[in-house]
């Protein structure tokens, strides 16, 4: 079967990229399928995490973001020049590959991929969840013409893929075609676990108010004056780092590639998303036996089963979110019974249970 993913570019370290390469790496080295991954901004970035050797990835090579060199009608001309050649380049490349299956996750290319597809099933990824389709600071004319574009394109897609249940059901009001299948995560790569004896409390993600830092801090603050032989060890970076300087108890870690010494390290971790689909953070720190505490949300509360594994705090109550830390704090019985708890449901995020899921999908679209 031979897969293709469209996606601008793969050189941030983000989310998103290491999902599908990760997800790409196991459909080559798994399911033995040939994988393509193909770019039109990726340039001279190196791709920014490893592709297994199976998988072949092509650039089209159209920065469409060069046109921001120009001016006025300059960059215009250049505007519509490149998207002629991505265009051009795009459909010579998938004629040649034949591919049985395309995928996307983004909108920014749904309408050219749709148009270039054929017979070929287009499958889109869902990673900013259905709130996202219409998640503009501002609605004024053009913000409605794009809402309205998205929604009458994706009902065109063969099939869209949802993280969760609970987003999956906002789709389905629109879209039939909705399916649920979980982000693949790596899970704990050892057989140690974190004794939960530590006196620290973890935070991984960026520092933006979409992580809701301003909360994180507000919660913090409450968890220090009860507990200030605690620690807080927050590891991201982003525009609210300098909020998190001089906040007692709390340091600033920059993102490191072995976070698992980190989990084993921790006796809780906690996340203050305003919004978040799945959270990869959440099933990574269970698997290594450290329970979570985290805000209501479509991701959070479909792994978390409150007062198992972790807690769920409702309506962003920072009161509540900060008495729950300190509540786990307080009772290790407590802790170390929820982080055995979490170490067997983070298996559900496995790629052994994932993968074959997409081998399902795929194999009923393409009748492969």
């Amino acid at each position: 079967m031979k897969i293709v993913y469209v996606y601008s570019a793969v050189a941030a370290k983000g989310g998103v990229e290491r999902i599908l390469v990760d997800k790409m790496n196991l459909l080559a080295r798994e399911l033995d399928c040939e994988v393509y991954l193909l770019t039109y901004n990726q340039g001279a970035h190196p791709v920014s995490y490893a592709l297994d050797k199976r998988v072949r990835h092509i650039d089209l090579d159209v920065r469409l973001h060069a046109k921001y060199r120009y001016r006025g009608l300059c960059r215009l001309w250049e505007g519509w020049k490149r998207s002629r050649w991505l265009c051009q380049r795009l459909q010579r490349t998938l004629k040649e590959i034949a591919p049985d299956v395309l995928v996307t996750a983004t909108f920014g290319d749904l309408s050219l991929l749709l148009r270039l597809k054929g017979a070929t099933p287009l499958v889109v990824e869902s990673h900013g969840g259905y709130d996202h389709l219409i998640d503009y600071p501002l609605m004024n004319w053009k913000h409605r013409r794009d809402i309205c574009t998205r929604y009458r394109l994706l009902k065109n897609a063969d099939a869209i893929v949802s993280l969760t249940e609970s987003d999956a059901r906002k789709w389905r009001t629109a879209y039939p075609q909705v399916q649920v299948i979980p982000n693949v995560v790596h899970l704990n790569p050892t057989d140690q676990y974190s004794e939960l004896a530590q006196k620290r409390i973890l935070f991984v993600g960026r520092l933006a108010e979409q992580k809701g830092i301003p909360e994180l801090i507000a919660a913090w603050r409450i968890i220090y004056e009860r507990h200030p032989d605690w620690q807080l060890d927050v590891y991201g970076e982003g525009e609210l780092a300098r909020m998190c300087q001089s906040v007692k108890g709390l340091q600033v870690f920059s993102p490191v590639d072995d976070i698992w010494s980190k989990y084993g390290e921790s006796s809780v971790l906690v996340l203050t998303s305003r919004w978040e689909p799945f959270g990869l953070v959440i099933p990574e720190a269970m698997s290594c036996g450290v329970p979570v505490v985290s805000f209501e949300g479509d991701g959070p509360s479909s792994i978390i089963s409150d007062g198992k594994d972790g807690f769920l705090v409702k309506n962003r109550d920072i009161t509540a979110f900060a008495d729950k830390v300190c509540q786990l704090i307080e009772d290790e019985t407590l802790r170390q019974r929820m982080g055995l708890t979490a170490r067997h449901v983070a298996q559900r995020y496995s790629a052994s249970y994932i993968i074959p899921q997409w081998k399902r999908l795929f194999t009923r679209l393409s009748h492969f």
